[in-house]
């Protein structure tokens, strides 16, 4: 019996040395398994730490929020069941860390997400989540599926058990600007994502100039950066699908560069890189599957009975907008 309980001492031991050459941690007491972490995983497991005061906040009372974080995160943002906070108080912390401060009213719902985002400045990546309540989330599934959609859904629209389509507008160059702006889509987004419908967000170049005119790369190159954005956003993991622009054979379309209007042949070249070689990668469809595999990227719809713009390639009925969308849909 003493030789038994020598030799499971003996194995616990060489254990605990080859844990302790290796840098790692052995949490005890132990059940059903052993789990070995590196110093560097440990380190990265325990933060964001958050901290809620009163843990268990009533809807409507005066809540601080406390996250504390081993890496000085920059473009840091905080939101509440959705909604984007006030800026955060930060601090540097003894020892190495990093604190952010925030205090807001308790919303009134049973249940909601505290959801703690960094790099916002590139494309939200979430670092950390609490979720205050004790209610399930609300959930979509059982919902009637339907072909009703809109633009712009209302956020307190009474969908009667079905679940629909929504269109959302977001322009490149108003990227930070209030209602326009990704924070207020990314809300928006959340909000009609609650009620169970399918989120497709059109993105366009600026208002009143539906893509980047013909020709003019520079314009090309600000779109597709807001377009990887978009397509970074953790915010915005479940929008359906993102729609590259639309009506852009028409001139009001085009209106910041009439003589630069968007062919079908410049419009194939910004969404898939028709005409470039195959090293080039400065597409929509790329720069968003870069940063998001699954991510769809969907052809914008041409403006019907217009004939501002025609295409070289004839369509059967020989009218200036099917013509367009004949050499758009060839190219």
């Amino acid at each position: 019996m003493m030789g038994q309980l020598k030799e499971i001492l003996l194995r616990q031991w060489w254990i605990i040395m080859l844990l302790a050459v290796m840098g790692g941690y052995w949490l005890l007491p132990i059940s059903g398994q052993v789990v070995v972490m590196s110093e560097s995983q440990v380190r990265g497991a325990l933060w964001p730490r958050m901290i809620l005061q009163p843990s268990s906040p009533r809807p409507g009372q005066v809540t601080t929020l406390r996250i504390m974080d081993g890496r000085p995160l920059t473009g840091v943002q905080l939101t509440i069941d959705g909604q984007t906070a006030l800026p955060a108080k930060w601090q540097a912390d003894p020892g190495g860390t990093w604190s952010w401060t925030w205090t807001f009213v308790a919303p009134d719902a049973p249940v909601y997400a505290l959801v703690f985002y960094h790099d916002c400045d590139t494309g939200c990546a979430e670092r950390g989540r609490l979720v205050v309540g004790t209610e399930p989330f609300p959930s979509p599934a059982g919902r009637l599926p339907t072909k009703l959609g809109v633009v712009f859904a209302a956020s307190q629209r009474d969908w009667r058990g079905r679940s629909g389509w929504d269109v959302e507008l977001t322009y490149a160059r108003r990227a930070d600007l209030e209602y326009w702006g990704l924070d207020d889509l990314a809300e928006r987004v959340h909000q009609v994502e609650a009620q169970g419908l399918r989120v497709l967000v059109r993105v366009d170049y600026d208002q009143g100039q539906s893509l980047p005119p013909a020709g003019d790369y520079l314009a090309l190159t600000e779109y597709l950066q807001y377009l990887r954005r978009l397509a970074r956003d953790d915010r915005l993991r479940q929008v359906y699908g993102y729609i590259i622009g639309s009506g852009f054979n028409a001139l009001g379309s085009n209106s910041l560069s009439p003589e630069q209007p968007v062919t079908p042949e410049w419009y194939a070249r910004l969404f898939n890189g028709y005409g470039e070689p195959v090293a080039h990668t400065d597409n929509a469809v790329q720069v968003a599957r870069a940063e998001n595999p699954s991510v769809r990227v969907l052809v914008g719809p041409v403006r019907p009975w217009v004939a501002d713009q025609d295409g070289a390639q004839r369509y059967a009925i020989n009218v200036p907008w099917l013509n367009y969308m004949n050499t758009l849909v060839a190219a």
